[in-house]
């Protein structure tokens, strides 16, 4: 995306902020002036009515409204209006008589200013008598009849006699009754010329207060913010390509206002991004060790179980398959199974207390006690009493064991099995029927020493298949965490068709699971074994 340089935005700013004051400016400064000078040619336009009323002789007004014929005495009255209107640059000057609602007559009318005084005299010309049509311009004039008093505002007309701005004051008989009135109209041209001239003054004075303004405002913002900001922007993307250099320099802003604030606060963050860059490169290669440490945990533990399936090719009757789905890197969980002599095999399934590492450790130590206690041959009481007694010696984890250990006989196809705290193993038989096997509990290995175990005895038929597990399965959740439970494991192996390998049974175990879980997180090891009699 295009950006556009700061000092720009401030420079479109201030000239939209100026236009809108220096606009406003001129529009109050010109409406005031305007007001001034309509209000001082009002003025003007009434003292000259009034001095052109008061050099009139009211009397011989009257007389000749009624002869309509001028004598001397006209010619002067005459004379004096157009002194009047010259010496006051006025543009009409004229005395009217209404003779009825829609009718006036002139009695005055004195020539336009270019014309010379006595021309008339000389000639004979009046305007006495003129007849004039009463319309709807005349509502002033015919006001200032009715109340007797000039009224004080310019009524501003626009006529074949130009545009005008006029004002009247009413002549009166002796008895005070108003019978005519002296109207003065005043040029709007001389009136729009000061107008204008004041306007472009005013416009003129304010574009230069805005370019002054808008030259020092430009070199302070260009001073106090641009250029603080573009060195604070190019000091940035200067210390993301040297973050790891010592001698980089900080920014040297000397400011006492925000900016220099901010100056602190971007030289603060380049000292808190180096050192949790530091810090992050040292936990980093801590991690990377670790992970490595892990990698290398997981692959002794997957070394260690058995991976090989067939695991006996001479041992014809006796199908085994086994697999392990650890929750994390290393995991608790762990099966075995291994020839004792040419009848026996030895089968184990366990789940240690805990997850990870110390899981991992502890399995071991177990995995290692159980498979060389079943080699010795003795029943398999004593062999998770002795197991037992071992592991709680120095347990200061307090960690413990759940296994199922069983011996089977190829000749007799019998099963000897004892349990400690472990969950118990379901038997399918060739009818896909499956039923869980009878165990007893017993106590958790590494829990308390000196404990009992019974040993326990079922016959493997033929194409009967024995599912050993651990807690992993029946208590996988799913995302609306729901346990994958008892009930749903034990129809699934019912399920599973009465010719699946040892292997397949495992598969379809694992698929189930992972299926149910979906997208929640695996939260236990997952464990299988499975021994199926051919």
């Amino acid at each position: 995306m295009k950006r556009s340089p700061l000092l720009v935005k401030f420079i479109v700013l201030f000239l939209v902020f100026t236009s809108v004051v220096g606009v406003t400016i001129c529009s109050i400064t010109y409406r005031s002036y305007s007001r001034s000078m309509f209000e001082h040619y009002s003025s003007y336009a009434e003292a000259t009515a009034h001095l052109a009323a008061a050099l009139l002789d009211t009397k011989k007004l009257l007389e000749y409204a009624e002869s309509l014929q001028a004598d001397r005495d006209y010619f002067d009255m005459l004379d004096r209006l157009k002194s009047v209107r010259t010496s006051m640059g006025v543009k009409y000057l004229y005395v009217q008589m209404p003779v009825s609602d829609s009718e006036y007559i002139y009695l005055l009318d004195a020539d336009d200013p270019g014309d010379d005084l006595g021309d008339d005299l000389e000639d004979g010309k009046t305007s006495l008598g003129v007849r004039g049509e009463i319309d709807d311009t005349f509502t002033i004039p015919m006001n200032t009849m009715i109340t007797g008093v000039p009224l004080r505002r310019l009524d501003i007309t626009h006529s074949e006699y130009g545009y005008l701005a006029s004002a009247y004051t009413p002549l009166k008989d002796d008895r005070g009754v108003p019978f005519a009135w002296v109207g003065v109209d005043i040029a709007m041209e001389n009136l729009l010329i000061f107008l204008r001239r004041y306007l472009t003054h005013i416009i003129i004075a304010t574009m230069g207060v805005v370019v002054i303004s808008f030259t020092a405002l430009f070199l302070l913002i260009r001073r106090s913010v641009v250029d603080p900001v573009t060195a604070i922007a190019k000091k940035t993307v200067e210390f993301s390509q040297n973050i790891h250099n010592d001698d980089f320099e900080k920014l040297e802003i000397a400011s006492n206002d925000e900016i220099g604030l901010l100056a602190d606060s971007v030289n603060k963050m380049f000292d808190d991004i180096r050192g949790y860059t530091v810090k992050l490169a040292k936990e980093t290669a801590q991690k990377e060790r670790a992970q490595s440490e892990l990698d290398m945990a997981r692959s002794i533990q997957e070394n260690v179980l058995p991976r090989t399936f067939p695991p006996f090719p001479n041992i014809p009757n006796v199908e085994i398959c086994a697999s392990m789905k650890a929750a994390r890197e290393v995991g608790g969980d762990f099966y075995d199974f291994f020839v004792i002599d040419d009848e026996h095999l030895a089968l184990v399934i366990a789940d240690v207390s805990g997850k990870g590492i110390p899981a991992a450790l502890f399995m071991m130590v177990a995995r290692t006690l159980l498979r060389n206690q079943l080699l010795t041959g003795e029943p398999l009481q004593e062999v998770l009493r002795s197991v037992n007694n071992q592991l709680c010696q120095n347990n200061e984890a307090t960690m413990f064991v759940t296994a199922l250990v069983g011996i089977y006989n190829r000749k007799t196809h019998c099963l000897r099995y004892a349990n400690a705290g472990h969950n118990p193993p379901v038997l399918r038989n060739g009818q896909r029927r499956a039923e869980w096997l009878p165990v007893n509990r017993g106590f958790v290995l590494a829990g308390m020493e000196d404990m009992e175990y019974i040993e326990q005895e079922v016959f493997i038929g033929e194409s009967d298949c024995l599912i050993l597990y651990t807690d992993g399965v029946t208590e996988a959740m799913n995302e609306e965490e729901e346990l994958f439970g008892n009930d749903r494991l034990l129809a699934l192996i019912s399920d599973i068709p009465g010719d699946a390998s040892a292997r397949e049974f495992i598969t379809e175990i694992n698929e189930a699971v992972l299926s149910f879980e979906g997208n929640a997180e695996q939260t236990d090891d997952i464990t299988l074994l499975a021994l199926r009699r051919l």
